[in-house]
């Protein structure tokens, strides 16, 4: 089993690869990689505010992300003429605001701390966070208004929260790769879900600041719904799933 120090450096190296790669999918490589990153310092009592710049470059990748993924979602359909205007704006902004990442990762360089193979792991102090992220997980889902669309955002955060810290706990204790899998394909059911928010609010944006009507975006509100329903036909499976990941006798060490 390869420690969290030894996946932390492999992730490190990684992110150092592709640092200056600034298309669709490196942006999300790196998102994702800086996402495990930081729990695993947390692992160790170290902030993410210790990662030189790293804060900063997330969001900043997380704005072109934004960008790049509503131009991925476009790319899929035939769109009205209103729409396309929509597709050459996103395209011109995406090009600044790849510019501007290029200027700000000539400036700032991200410097990752240094995590010594002496430190020791507490295993009940990790597997308590994870404990009490899975019960805010839970309660998030059991109290979700599936019709309110920024509940599902913050659903999806504590989900993201709490397949981290898995991540992170299944370094050090023994736990099925296939429950894991079933964690991010819920995850990835949510981050499509807002995917098509982004999208839908930036066109509703454009349009208002244009002083457009009756752009037709029932097709997009059509995708989103179909997605929703199928999470909201799996919320008790999710639980199901979200409790099993770790085994029992771990639930009540942490106790």
């Amino acid at each position: 089993m390869i420690s969290i120090i030894e996946n932390y450096h492999s992730l490190v190296k990684k992110f150092q690869a592709i640092e200056k790669g600034l298309s669709a999918e490196e942006i999300h490589d790196k998102r994702v990689l800086l996402r495990r990153i930081f729990p695993m310092l947390a692992a160790y009592n170290i902030k993410a505010s210790k990662v030189k710049n790293g804060e900063i470059t997330f969001n900043l990748f997380g704005k072109l992300r934004d960008i790049q993924v509503q131009l991925e979602n476009l790319e899929k359909s035939e769109l009205p003429t209103e729409l396309i205007e929509y597709q050459h704006f996103l395209k011109k902004r995406e090009v600044k605001v790849q510019e501007k990442v290029r200027k700000f990762s000539k400036k700032k360089v991200i410097k990752f701390p240094k995590l010594d193979k002496d430190i020791p792991i507490d295993n009940a102090k990790l597997i308590s966070k994870v404990n009490k992220q899975l019960e805010k997980l839970i309660e998030k889902i059991e109290f979700l208004n599936i019709a309110n669309v920024s509940d599902i955002h913050d659903l999806r955060i504590e989900f993201k929260k709490y397949r981290y810290l898995i991540e992170i706990l299944a370094m050090i204790e023994s736990i099925d790769e296939a429950k894991i899998n079933d964690l991010k394909t819920y995850q990835d059911l949510l981050g499509e879900i807002h995917d098509y928010e982004v999208l839908m609010d930036g066109i509703k944006a454009y349009c208002k600041k244009r002083k457009l009507k009756d752009v037709d975006i029932e097709w997009l509100e059509n995708k989103q719904n179909s997605l929703v329903g199928t999470f909201e036909n799996d919320t008790e499976k999710l639980i199901e799933v979200c409790r099993n990941v770790i085994k029992p006798e771990a639930h009540h060490n942490s106790e």
